[in-house]
């Protein structure tokens, strides 16, 4: 609710600040600004109302020219090859809508594939860059494919522009009607589904370039050589303990080489018991500081007015002796060999097997650093995921930014997503999107023959739109029911 109530804030901001220069036009000596005001935004192409400003400009238009006459054959080919491109996410985004919905009535939870983006919400304010950026770069490329595909039709471009409404920024270009009209279904096909092949290359790009996006920093970054610490809260109870720079390699015995391996090992934790840890009877008789073992808080403690280095377990032997030990934790836990009896330890002696005395929800855990004395932490594991901030790459030097991999990785994922649901979605048949035009296009390239006259095939194209419209609109409610039961 507090994100809804900035973002109608800013908007309210904006509308009446621009109202109040527009009005003060009435009062004799505000007029001057009033006039300016108004020939700025008339000479640079904006409009402005409530929840939307527009800006639009023809100072691209030879520069489409420009790149519309390069290689024209190997344009024509580029372009040949997005309307097939074009007619598999047509047909792709159909299915997986409709499969969609399919699972929504068959199934009490069901899976999405719309999920509107809403600042506050489901969206970080601190990745909302991220989302702006990658979308207007998606939304620019999408209608830079239209305009240099329409240049090479032979179509006039009359300007291009952006917009920014609500929440969503986009872009758009503005061709001449009459000769788009007059050309064959065919070359209408190029410029209807140049956007989103353009949208389609984009998330090719992007995922190229996550993938060796490791090797292309290996000059400043490295990775797979543990997972390295990028912020602790000051809410974790490791904060002080564990530092931003700090390089894990071990966690609960579990090798940790990255990210990935870190949320494994805390999985792991999770999911499986407590393991103990090998020594011998005379080891627990000679550190041992307990005056005897209290049942509190649903655990046995026998460390009471000790010091914190020390920690109670429950120890086990080959001799059947049991009991409770208070014992230097940082010491018990040097022991390579875990156990979970005491036959899984190996020599002489009488071997012990010990547990550490904790609740079934807390575990013992010993954070194995590449250049700083190991960390233990009593606790939840979940917390560590949650407080801790972990990433792949290690930078070479401390004068280069440590957060640039993931800050650049992010900026990726988000231009892969957002432009491949750009493409998915333009080319939906649905009323006002790409799909509207290229599907006319397509019965008029493809059905002339068997449908000659043209009104049986615009009731056919209209039957299909509404349809579709239909199908897209089923979807976005889900997907805002789906959001809003969350």
């Amino acid at each position: 609710m507090s994100s809804i109530i900035l973002v109608l804030g800013f908007w309210t901001f904006f509308f009446i600040c621009n109202a109040l220069l527009k009005v003060c036009g009435c009062l004799q000596n505000y007029r001057k600004y009033s006039r300016k005001y108004k020939e700025f935004l008339e000479n640079n192409g904006l409009s402005l109302s409530l929840c939307h400003v527009r800006w639009y400009t023809t100072r691209f238009n030879r520069s489409f020219v420009r790149f519309g006459q390069i290689q024209p054959y190997l344009l024509h080919l580029w372009f040949s090859f997005g309307v097939l491109v074009g007619s598999l996410l047509m047909v792709t985004s159909v299915v997986v809508l409709s499969l969609t919905l399919y699972k929504a009535f068959s199934r009490d939870a069901p899976e999405q594939v719309l999920t509107p983006v809403m600042p506050g919400v489901n969206l970080p304010w601190s990745q909302v860059l991220y989302y702006l950026g990658t979308l207007t770069i998606s939304g620019v490329f999408h209608e830079f494919g239209h305009a240099i595909s329409a240049v090479r039709e032979q179509v006039r471009v009359n300007g291009f522009g952006m917009f920014f409404m609500i929440i969503y920024p986009g872009a758009f270009v503005d061709l001449y009607t009459e000769h788009l009209t007059v050309i064959s279904p065919l070359r209408q096909l190029r410029i209807y589904c140049a956007g989103v092949w353009h949208n389609a290359v984009l998330v090719l790009v992007g995922l190229l370039l996550i993938w060796c996006l490791p090797y292309l920093l290996v000059p400043f970054y490295v990775t797979g050589q543990g997972a390295v610490v990028f912020s602790v809260l000051k809410e974790s109870p490791l904060y002080g303990s564990i530092e931003p720079g700090d390089t894990v390699l071990s966690l609960y015995g579990c090798q940790v080489y990255n990210k990935q391996d870190w949320n494994n090992c805390i999985s792991k934790t999770l999911n499986t018991p407590q393991h103990g840890y090998c020594t011998d009877m005379i080891t627990i008789t000679r550190k041992n500081s307990s005056q005897g073992a209290f049942y509190t808080g649903g655990v046995y403690d026998c460390c009471k007015n000790s010091t914190s280095s020390r920690f109670c377990f429950k120890y086990e032997s080959l001799s059947h002796s049991k009991g409770y030990a208070c014992l230097p934790a940082r010491s018990t836990m040097q022991s390579r060999k875990f156990c979970d009896l005491p036959t899984d330890c190996d020599g002489p002696g009488d071997k012990v097997c010990v547990h550490p005395s904790l609740d079934n929800s807390s575990r013992l855990l010993r954070i194995i650093r590449s250049t700083s004395s190991d960390v233990l932490y009593v606790g939840d594991p979940l917390l560590l995921q949650y407080t801790v901030g972990i990433i792949d790459y290690q930078r070479r030097s401390k004068i280069l930014p440590m957060e640039f991999p993931t800050v650049l990785e992010t900026f990726l994922i988000y231009l892969v997503s957002l432009s491949g649901a750009l493409a998915l979605l333009n080319m939906v048949p649905c009323y006002s999107l790409d799909g509207q035009w290229a599907l006319f296009a397509f019965v008029d390239h493809l059905l002339t023959s068997y449908i000659p006259l043209e009104d049986q095939r615009n009731m056919l194209c209209n039957i299909i739109l509404t349809l579709g419209t239909l199908l897209l609109a089923s979807n976005i409610m889900l997907a805002l029911w789906t959001l809003g039961s969350a």
